[in-house]
This record gives structure tokens, C-alpha cells and sequence, in this order.
């Protein structure tokens, strides 16, 4: 029969699978076929906002198998509405939060998700961050005693353990454009970097002089050095410690990573300080919807006191965080006080 399908490169193809199955989109009434060096991969409509190209081929048919383990989770019906919607997928694990109306029937909750997601081996719990370097406090629920896995995205392989290690699968596409940015011979500092998502693809991907990768977690740095290898990229230099501190040892940048939402706004000085005229800090915050120009108010006052000026050339939310909050990415512009003012 024909269908819609995604015609996406193989090397990709499994984490945009999961992105449809999470969203809906997968058409599970036909089976995926390969196509060469691509996969094609059937969906339900073509309201998706990807760079992929829609094509239509025919597909051997298959019997549908439910995707959504809200509908086979043994459980009281009046407890569903309280079941996540949404969860991350990190390689072979996935981790889901779970209210305390829940917290009886987490068990059968991670076997249902097993079931619907054949290439999961570990449930985990998510419940909050804990210590210092702010790493997911995992229980898991169902599935193996074990959450080391390796998860791809856009043919970047990373090993990771989300137990030791902070990782947002969700910034797939949001990595991808940073990357496409990077521009030959670059000086790039990744001053949160831990496991290396943004360092090992623009590594991979674009040509920089070097990207300078730093984290105070020492097993992020342990799995960084790994993904290197695993890679086969160079010109990473991994670094563990205080970032705010080490920055000032390095060349100055042409591009600053500050991917750490909590608290960038902490370091957005020492980043300054290390950044060439011209360059760009790629900044994200979490804060209230409502104080938004004032979190960059006060970065634009930081620049003001050493005597320069910043210039935010794009600003997107990129999630929402609470009912009041949301996390935002920005891309902000160093430059000289002479020049005309844009923020």
C-alpha cells in the first residue's frame, strides 16, 4: 500500500523514530523500509517540522500494536489521568517522573512501558536532582539493574550513565543547529559540556581550530573521553573543574557553550571576559516568563561595566518548565560599546 513516509539517513533513523512514537506520528499500520544509505519511515501526516524530505512509497502493511502504554497499564482507571504524557528516551533507558498518586503501581507503569517500546531494556523513576553536580535521582521500576547505555543522535554515539551524568535527549535538534553555526577554524569553549552532546558533533561535524570542554563532574569527563574515542573525532580537549576558573587559562573565544540553565547567569561575566569582539555565547536560562527582559537586562549591565555590549540575535523557548517558567535558549553577540545598540 502506499504511504507517508520520512525519508531520513539510517544512521538517524532510530532516534527519529522514537521522537514519532513519542509524538504520535508513527504510522504503525506499515512496516519501516530501508532505501540505500536511507530509511524510510512511515507517519501519520505531514505536519511535522523537520528538515526531511516527505515521500510516498509503498510499504508492506503490518497489524497495529499499541504504542501508548497508558491503554495497557494495569492500574485504577480514575489513576490514568495522572500518568505522564511524555518521558525521556536516552538510548536503552527510559526516564519518566511519577506522581505520588502513582507511586503504588510504578512497577506495572515501567513493564507497560517496556512492552510498548521493544528496544527499551531499563524504566527508571526520575525523582529530582541530588548533590552538588545536580545528576537524576533514578529508581528503577522495571526492565534490567542497569542504566549504562549508548544513545544516538543525529549519528553521534554517546555512552552515558543518566545515574552519574546530567543529559537532555530533547536538545537533539537544538545541538544540530548550534553546530551548523560553527564556522572553520573557530575557538569553541563547551563550558558545561558533560558527556560531550554539543563538543563530540560540532567535533564531528563542523571544523573548528579546537573546542576547550569542560565539567566539574569527573565521570562526565571519564564518558567525554570515551565519546571521543567512540567517535573517532579530535581537537577536543577535555578539562575537569571549575569552569569559571579555567576559562581564564584559555585562548579567547570565538564561541561560548553555556548550556546550564539553573545557573549560567553565574558565569556569564567569566564567559565575557573570554570572548573575542564579534564572538557569540550561546546562553540558556530557566526563569519566569513574565521576567524575561529583565534576566537579560542585568547580562546586558555585566557587559556595560567592561565597557562592551551584547546583542541577542535570536531568542527562543525552548520548553516550558513550570506553569510560570520556561527554559530559553539565546544566542547573544559580544561587541564594542560604539557600536549601534540592539537590546
Amino acid at each position: 500500500m502506499l504511504a507517508t513516509c520520512l525519508k531520513v539517513p539510517r544512521e538517524k533513523a532510530e532516534s527519529i523514530r522514537r521522537r514519532l512514537i513519542e509524538s504520535g506520528l508513527l504510522d504503525i499500520s506499515f512496516r519501516i523500509k530501508g532505501q540505500g544509505e536511507f530509511i524510510l519511515i512511515p507517519v501519520v501526516s505531514k505536519e511535522i517540522d523537520c528538515e526531511y524530505e516527505f515521500v510516498e512509497e509503498e510499504l508492506q502493511s503490518q497489524e497495529k500494536t499499541e504504542t501508548d502504554y497508558k491503554n495497557i497499564v494495569k492500574m485504577p482507571a480514575e489513576l490514568k489521568d495522572y500518568l505522564p504524557a511524555s518521558y525521556d528516551i536516552i538510548g536503552e533507558v527510559i526516564i519518566i517522573k511519577l506522581d505520588e498518586e502513582l507511586q503504588e503501581y510504578r512497577n506495572e507503569i515501567g513493564n507497560a512501558l517496556l512492552k510498548v517500546h521493544p528496544n527499551i531494556s531499563t524504566v527508571a523513576e526520575d525523582r529530582g536532582v541530588k548533590g552538588e553536580l545536580r545528576v537524576r535521582d533514578l529508581n528503577i521500576i522495571a526492565g534490567k539493574d542497569k542504566t549504562e547505555t549508548m544513545h544516538t543522535e543525529h549519528g553521534v554515539r554517546l555512552l552515558l550513565d543518566p545515574a552519574y551524568v546530567y543529559f537532555n535527549p530533547r536538545l537533539a535538534t537544538e545541538r544540530h543547529r548550534i553546530t551548523s553555526l560553527v564556522k572553520d577554524d573557530e575557538i569553541v569553549v563547551d563550558m558545561f559540556a558533560g558527556v560531550g552532546p554539543y563538543s563530540v558533533m560540532i567535533a564531528k561535524y563542523a571544523k573548528p581550530k579546537i573546542v576547550f570542554s569542560m565539567d566539574l563532574n569527573p565521570y562526565a569527563i571519564d564518558y567525554l573521553k570515551k565519546n571521543i574515542e567512540i567517535n573517532k573525532v579530535e581537537n577536543i580537549i577535555p578539562l575537569e573543574g571549575d569552569s569559571a576558573a579555567m576559562i581564564h587559562d584559555l585562548p579567547p573565544a570565538d564561541r561560548i557553550i553555556m548550556n546550564l540553565p539553573h545557573s549560567a547567569h553565574e558565569f556569564f561575566y567569566d564567559a565575557l571576559t573570554c570572548l573575542n569582539p564579534g564572538g557569540t555565547i550561546h546562553f540558556y536560562t530557566i526563569c519566569e516568563r513574565d521576567s524575561l527582559d529583565s534576566v537579560f537586562a542585568k547580562l546586558s549591565m555585566q557587559a556595560r561595566s567592561m565597557g562592551s555590549k551584547i546583542t541577542i540575535d535570536r531568542l527562543e523557548e525552548l520548553k516550558t518548565y513550570s506553569p510560570t517558567m520556561s527554559v530559553y535558549s539565546a544566542d547573544i553577540r559580544f561587541s564594542d560599546l560604539d557600536l549601534v545598540e540592539d537590546w
